[in-house]
């Protein structure tokens, strides 16, 4: 595989073939290089590129055992926009408070700055759920990828730089790069059905929509955030049983999964994955603020898979007590 464009003086053919499994490439290897090369004649570099993209993410999903025919694979492609869902609706949470709630966070940094380093963290994980949305995987896949990078790059200069105070829920990076995991799932096993779809953006929004109530809603302190500000009893009591509130929502959704019938039962019990960053839980409306402490990690842990066992319980029974449909005999 050695041939060149000479429009671009880029090689249309490249060793790829040498990423696929020894099996694989041995049985399908003549046909992916003139399937490739066929592809790339007289293609411009933007096409010659994607080509090369495809090629090789597809090479590296089979040696890893992670494409859509693998149970692994089918297992992420569960997950995946369950953890779209999570991450576009806290990323609306976390955009509103950025825009109507400013003075809460804190008052370090110029009040744009701190609203646009916010928005560039958020707005591709909330258009990566329209892309998802409208049935662009590819597209939503990317905009993840982007979102990922600025967090991961935001969350390094905060670190560098703590005096500039860019957002406060920046610690939250690794709980984002946990969201992210969605970009190793196959892209041809992802459902995207309307009723998927639909599941997706009914997701994000039971998230959204009660955190977002709940922090607009909240009885903040006259001086702000106080961290020894002490709450009532009923505050309390809300703001703790509040806290895992986006763990029984995903719980829901894998319930639903488990219980649907003719489901493809990993696909559907890759839901769980998506239930597994809650644990760690955060303190609403403080939703830029991941738990610390052992104790409240510990807590989480054992909410997240009380949830998981009770649904799966549900499911499995759900399925046992189905009564099965009697044949009529002929009169």
């Amino acid at each position: 595989m050695s041939a060149s464009s000479p429009q671009f003086g880029l090689p249309t053919r490249l060793p790829l073939l040498g990423l696929y499994p020894a099996k694989y490439r041995a049985a399908n290897g003549a046909e992916i290089a003139a399937v490739l090369s066929e592809s790339l004649e007289g293609a411009d570099r933007r096409t010659v590129l994607r080509e090369w993209a495809t090629v090789a993410a597809h090479a590296v999903r089979l040696r890893t055992r992670l494409s859509s025919s693998d149970p692994a694979g089918r297992f992420l492609a569960g997950a995946a926009p369950y953890l779209l869902a999570g991450g576009a609706g806290l990323a609306v949470v976390h955009l509103l408070l950025g825009l109507f709630l400013p003075d809460k966070f804190g008052d370090e940094g110029h009040p744009a700055l701190r609203v646009a380093v916010g928005a560039v963290q958020t707005v591709p994980w909330i258009l990566a759920l329209l892309c998802a949305a409208g049935g662009r995987w590819g597209a939503a896949r990317l905009l993840v990828l982007a979102g990922t990078l600025v967090r991961t790059a935001a969350a390094a200069a905060f670190f560098a730089h703590e005096s500039l105070a860019l957002f406060q829920y920046l610690p939250l990076a690794g709980f984002w790069l946990l969201l992210s995991v969605l970009l190793l799932a196959p892209p041809d096993g992802v459902d995207l059905s309307r009723r998927a779809r639909t599941e997706t953006v009914a997701t994000a929004l039971s998230l959204a929509l009660p955190m977002g109530a709940l922090a607009f809603l909240w009885p903040w302190p006259d001086e702000g955030v106080a961290e020894d500000h002490v709450f009532s009893d009923v505050n309390s009591t809300l703001l703790d049983v509040s806290t895992a509130w986006p763990a029984v929502v995903m719980s829901i959704a894998l319930l639903l999964n488990l219980a649907r019938r003719g489901t493809d039962r990993v696909r559907a019990a890759g839901v769980a994955l998506a239930v597994l960053p809650w644990t760690a839980m955060l303190a609403p409306p403080y939703y830029w603020r991941p738990p610390f402490n052992g104790h409240d990690l510990l807590r989480n842990l054992l909410v997240v898979l009380a949830l998981l066992a009770f649904t799966a319980t549900v499911a499995a029974t759900r399925h046992r007590v189905r009564p099965s449909v009697e044949p009529v005999e002929p009169a």
